[in-house]
């Protein structure tokens, strides 16, 4: 995956950048062979941090934070990917907009299988949160929408607001999304994505997605973080004012609402389905009735063209009424 990461890296139009590898507590031999391989111009842009202890994955960004001091930054998960036009998009956006916290580019996901030796093959492609055209403090209190490999950060806004919060498992990307909207716009580069999110659909921990492999944390640490801003609110000499914490708090229960009505929607069109092979299989009976019939009538009209043996029975049947009044009559 690492060397993925390094290649999505080297293939930007913009090279004034660093890269700040965090190894955190893995085989720091094994990432070093996979740095000598690349290209000199890449290899000397690359700084190795090393965590002898496993901070976990959302405190290790803190050790490549503290290594690095740019204007801006980027977590770029050894994972994912960029457009070659990532890094001179959003540097150039950032430049542009002084008042921008961080800017986020359209996003696509990008669906893997992992083969038996490790590597990935592609199955398909989907643009993520095509309903969203900008980054907004009211949708992110309801879920996280914008993934890190998207987002270019200004470390100076980061360094105010707070960085992600090591102590969280997970979600620590959307917590520091919180803060940062609460303090600053986010800008947004619509149009062609220029990110891409791969997820894997396995429980193997060292090749999956954590919203697959740890999807329990997520929704754990979802409601924690919500009942942390709630409590700060409650804290506060008058409760009554607004506070991020009232909001999330808002923004969870229509989170809830908002996954009913989909299983709602999601149990109704399943019935219409059921009842639309219902009659699809009724008229499909039908219509094998009607043919069978039509080849009965065929059948016969065949017969009696034919002189058949029938045809002159069913002459014979007629004329039975005939011989029979005439008896009666005396004739």
């Amino acid at each position: 995956m690492l060397t993925r990461a390094l290649a999505s890296i080297a293939s930007q139009t913009f090279n004034d950048y660093e890269v700040v590898i965090v190894n955190d507590a893995g085989d720091e031999a094994e990432v070093r062979s996979i740095v000598k391989k690349q290209k000199s111009a890449v290899r000397s842009k690359i700084t190795i941090v090393t965590n002898e202890v496993s901070k976990g994955r959302e405190a290790a960004l803190e050790s490549g934070l503290s290594a690095s001091h740019n204007r801006y930054y980027a977590v770029h998960d050894d994972d994912d990917s960029w457009h070659p036009h990532f890094l001179e998009k959003t540097v150039a956006y950032l430049d542009e907009h002084p008042e921008a916290g961080g800017v986020a580019s359209r996003c696509e996901i990008v669906r893997e299988r992992v083969r038996a030796d490790g590597t990935c093959i592609e199955i398909e492609r989907e643009v993520l949160s095509t309903d969203n055209y900008g980054l907004s403090l009211v949708d992110m209190m309801v879920e996280n929408y914008t993934p890190p490999i998207s987002q270019l950060i200004r470390r100076e806004v980061a360094d105010r607001v707070g960085h992600w919060d090591g102590s969280l498992q997970t979600q620590a990307d959307w917590d520091f999304n919180l803060r940062l909207l609460a303090d600053s716009p986010v800008g947004f580069i619509d149009g062609e994505p220029l990110a891409y999110w791969h997820h894997r659909d396995t429980m193997d921990a060292s090749l999956g997605n954590s919203v697959v492999t740890d999807a329990y944390l997520h929704k754990w640490d979802n409601l924690h973080i919500r009942d942390r801003y709630l409590r700060a609110m409650l804290a506060t000499e008058d409760p009554s004012s607004p506070h991020l914490g009232q909001a999330l708090l808002s923004a969870e229960y229509y989170r809830r609402m908002r996954e009913e009505l989909a299983r709602v929607d999601s149990g109704f069109h399943s019935s219409l389905n059921l009842v639309h092979v219902d009659m699809l299989n009724t008229m499909t009976a039908l219509h094998q009735q009607v043919h069978e019939l039509r080849g009965e009538v065929s059948a016969l009209r065949e017969h009696l063209d034919a002189g058949s043996p029938l045809r002159q029975s069913l002459r014979r049947t007629a004329s039975l009424p005939k011989r029979i009044v005439h008896r009666l009559l005396g004739r």
